[in-house]
């Protein structure tokens, strides 16, 4: 049993024994002034004593023991008439009508008084239970005065603060506001003082430890029955998980819907790059043609411009397809930090002489599998971007670690690169990964720079984030799933290719340009071609003449180049088989034809890579007989 309650029984017992001994006292004067008045001659004093037994008894403010009384008094006061010979006379009416009235009066007045009684009861067992409620709630309830010092704390703001009821009360609400939030609590105490209506919002908190968490506050004036406001209450909830947790859906949701808008974006940017590809594979291979057989050097030049031209054209081409991920990678498993040291130089001699380098690297390898080049060429676009966002110079910070993200239990290499620059703004942030949004000047930038790491980053199963803010710098954050395969290096053979040995190859592509041009390349090099301009062409190619190499277009219209390939496959199986595409799109015809050991080679390609691939994908058959022609 609480103190408060045996408190409440004890007072109850208190007042019980105190209305028994106010009745007992009201009988004994009623009881003492009768057995005078029979003793001493009549007299209004002993009267008077009488009549004050139903008076006191009222003070019980139980109508009942009123009356009881009353009808003692009533009996003394006739019976000590009658005793003095006043029976029958008026001076004992006058007498008897005096004490009923008395006795009357005392009774409204003891029934007055037990309304009362129990009003002010109920009251209290109100107050009680609101007191029960209030510290049993599991809600912080709190009061202040209207200064905003503490004059109520339940047990729940105990449990959520740290401090308790006594340390609490009397001292400033600012025990629980940060030091920069309180600026925001006093207008709020004095609307609260003025009589506004009640106010919700979420709030940041401070515990007693120090520790910063975020409530759900409502606020509302306290009255007293005048309807003066005399302070405020406050009921305070911990959000602080719901919002944490709220707000991990709510980034989760935007990546979802950034990396839809960014696939959309990159379909659209690989289609177009796709065709362009096969525009520029005309353009290369013709431009060759025409400087090997000038020898005017003023056409030399203008030709090997117009080449140049194209190749970069290639380039930023190449670019649109990495982003939609739909290049070929060459992946392996590399230290994340190694590829960071090796490249140092490179990336200080970028950013200029006005910034500074900073590297924290983890004291352990980081192995990730993914294409070298492409880390390089990420790392190399975000310190430029970086560069570039510092026009008065500044720090660009890489870090690297470990870490296991919410979504997924499998631990990461983590890529930070930092900048102490201009920063942006959330409409610019929201948009800096999608193809050609750029915020620099004219020919300073294509706009394909971080949609490019966007597509390799992707591509290598990680993600990439930024935070930023205006006028003090930017950081990229990359996720790289970490390999439990250690890291090694991969040379990559530079040697020309050997021309052919007559081998006979069919050709199919459905553009008349690139297949005449493609031919021309192998003819022009030691190997016999047919061309066709479809599937169907090519297969009864195949039925009428054995061929070493079917080298076939994948995007054509009718059938396929997969469809051609499966079927040569099943029909010709001495036939080699080569794909061109315009793109690495990872299908599941190509992960069969893959398995089945088809290999792929992309436009747009010079005449030495497509020298080199025909080469690998024939040298077994190197130095044989050819085939009909």
């Amino acid at each position: 049993m609480k103190l408060a309650d045996l408190r409440s029984d004890s007072g109850a017992l208190t007042r019980r024994w105190w209305r028994v001994g106010i009745l007992l006292l009201a009988v004994l004067i009623i009881l003492i002034a009768g057995v005078a008045e029979l003793l001493a001659p009549p007299h209004l004093m002993l009267f008077g004593l009488v009549v004050v037994g139903p008076v006191l008894a009222a003070a019980t403010a139980r109508p009942w023991a009123v009356a009881a009384v009353g009808v003692l008094a009533l009996l003394v006061g006739w019976g000590t008439s009658t005793w003095n010979g006043s029976g029958g006379s008026l001076n004992q009416s006058l007498r008897l009508w005096v004490i009923t009235g008395m006795v009357l009066i005392s009774v409204a007045v003891a029934y007055r008084q037990q309304i009362l009684e129990r009003h002010a009861i109920r009251a209290a067992e109100d107050e009680s239970m609101l007191a029960g409620i209030v510290e049993s709630s599991e809600d912080a309830i709190m009061s202040t005065d209207p200064h905003g010092t503490i004059m109520t704390w339940n047990e729940s703001a105990t449990r959520l603060y740290g401090w308790t009821a006594e340390e609490a009360i009397g001292r400033s609400i600012a025990i629980t506001n940060p030091p920069e939030h309180m600026r925001a609590v006093r207008p709020i105490l004095e609307r609260l003082a003025a009589g506004e209506s009640a106010v919700s919002m979420e709030s940041p908190r401070i515990r007693k430890d120090g520790t910063l968490i975020n409530v759900s506050v409502t606020a509302s004036p306290v009255r007293d029955r005048h309807g003066t406001v005399i302070g405020a209450a406050g009921i305070e909830r911990d959000v602080t998980e719901q919002l944490g947790a709220e707000r991990r859906r709510q980034q989760i949701l935007e990546r979802s819907a950034r990396a839809e808008r960014l696939e959309s974006l990159g379909q659209l940017a690989g289609g177009i790059a796709h065709d362009f590809n096969n525009l520029l594979a005309i353009n290369l291979n013709y431009l060759e043609f025409a400087l090997e057989q000038t020898t005017d050097p003023d056409i030399h030049n203008d030709l090997a411009r117009a080449k140049a031209s194209a190749e970069r054209a290639r380039d930023l081409t190449r670019q649109l397809l990495v982003f939609a991920g739909k290049v070929p990678t060459t992946a392996h498993t590399h230290d994340l930090n190694t590829i960071i040291t090796d490249n140092h130089t490179l990336l200080e001699r970028a950013i200029g002489t006005t910034n500074e380098l900073i590297t924290h690297l983890h004291p352990h390898p980081l192995p990730i599998h993914a294409d070298r080049s492409r880390l390089e060429q990420v790392l190399l676009n975000l310190t430029i971007n970086a560069r570039d966002a510092m026009p008065d110079g500044g720090m660009i910070i890489i870090e690297t670690g470990t870490t296991t993200p919410d979504d997924n239990p499998h631990p990461h290499a983590h890529l930070n690169i930092t900048d102490t620059g201009t920063g942006m703004p959330p409409d610019v942030a929201t948009h800096v990964f999608e193809p050609f949004f750029t915020t620099k000047t004219k020919h300073h930038g294509t706009g394909l720079g971080l949609a490019t790491v966007y597509g390799i980053i992707t591509e290598a199963g990680g993600t990439i984030t930024l935070t930023t803010e205006p006028g003090v710098g930017t950081t990229f954050r990359i996720l790289l799933p970490l390999s439990t395969t250690n890291a090694t290096t991969h040379p990559t053979p530079t040697t020309k290719a050997p021309p052919g040995h007559g081998q006979h190859i069919l050709v199919v592509d459905d553009d008349p340009d690139v297949r005449q041009a493609t031919t021309r390349i192998l003819q022009r090099h030691g190997y016999h071609t047919t061309a066709a301009a479809d599937g169907y062409t090519a297969l009864e190619h195949l039925k009428q003449h054995p061929y070493d190499l079917l080298l076939t277009d994948i995007v054509m219209p009718g059938m396929s180049g997969y469809q051609l390939a499966e079927t040569a496959l099943r029909d010709h199986p001495t036939t080699l088989i080569m794909l061109i595409s315009g793109s690495s799109e990872d299908t599941s015809s190509t992960r069969r034809l893959r398995t089945d050991g088809v290999p792929m080679i992309y436009k747009p390609f010079t005449a030495e890579e497509l020298l080199q691939a025909v080469h690998e994908c024939t040298q077994a058959t190197a130095g044989t007989t050819p085939a009909a022609t």
